[in-house]
């Protein structure tokens, strides 16, 4: 009985000890906080948007002439993988590439500068390609 005394009397003094610590000045108290999943968000372009098609390996339309601020969005609706890939000249770098675009999936991209942008896909060959007008 007198062990249990002296126990009890140990853990109720470490208690009341641990509970009237402080932190150095200047430290604070690190805590856990729950991780929080991000939030996917869609944003819409600001401008008009133009919608192409890509369909039975071709583009359409296959021209389009636009202002400056105008999204282009393609879509692909053939059952086959396709890519858009802006086609560059001497004086350009390459400014879009879509990378695989499987069926009903789309991809679009905000011109910036005037200029006329050939591009085309790879997967379709056969010189197929496009043109965007940017005026």
């Amino acid at each position: 009985m007198k062990g249990y005394v002296v126990l009890f009397i140990v853990l109720f003094f470490g208690i009341l000890i641990g509970g009237c610590v402080s932190l150095p000045t200047g430290q604070t108290k690190v805590t856990q906080t729950p991780q929080v999943t991000p939030r996917v968000t869609t944003l819409i372009p600001a401008g008009p948007t133009v919608t192409v098609i890509i369909k039975n390996r071709a583009f359409d339309p296959s021209s389009t002439s636009i202002t400056v601020g105008t999204t282009i969005v393609w879509v692909n609706e053939d059952p086959t993988l396709h890519r858009v890939v802006h086609l560059p000249t001497v004086t350009q770098k390459e400014s879009f590439n879509s990378g695989p675009l499987s069926s009903g999936q789309s991809y679009r991209y905000r011109f910036s500068e005037k200029g006329t942008y050939e591009y085309g896909d790879p997967n379709i060959g056969g010189g197929r390609t496009a043109r965007i007008i940017v005026e």
